[in-house]
């Protein structure tokens, strides 16, 4: 039977130690991994709509970082300031509940960006 001693067992921790550094300080290669760039702005189109009650209208969040790239991956997520008027779906999908308005607002890493929707029936005056 074989015997370790305290000195080979010391090695082999740092041995261990060196390898994890090593695998979180970079990829495969041993190069740094660059931090993904964090939002900086959600911008939401279209940013004002008049739809009917009962009518839906789509909106869609761009997020970008700070030198205006586009991000993807990021989460969104979606509220409205009227629920009463306008309801807004997960996907962004803005329902018209009843006339009235509300700020639609989505939500990515802390920032936020603003659509107004306007829930009004058409009328048409007679000439």
């Amino acid at each position: 039977m074989r015997r370790y001693h305290a000195t080979h067992t010391f090695q082999t921790i740092v041995r261990l130690g060196l390898i994890a550094a090593v695998a979180a300080c970079g990829g495969s290669d041993g190069a740094p991994v660059a931090a993904a760039p964090s939002v900086a702005t959600v911008t939401v189109v279209p940013n004002l709509v008049t739809i009917a009650p009962g009518e839906t209208t789509p909106l869609t969040a761009t997020v970008a970082d700070a030198a205006g790239n586009a991000l993807s991956g990021r989460s969104v997520t979606w509220s409205s300031s009227n629920t009463a008027m306008v309801t807004i779906a997960a996907n962004g999908v803005a329902t018209g509940v009843a006339e009235g308005s509300a700020t639609i607002t989505a939500t990515s890493e802390g920032k936020r960006g603003d659509a107004t929707i306007v829930v009004g029936t058409a009328t048409i005056s007679p000439s």
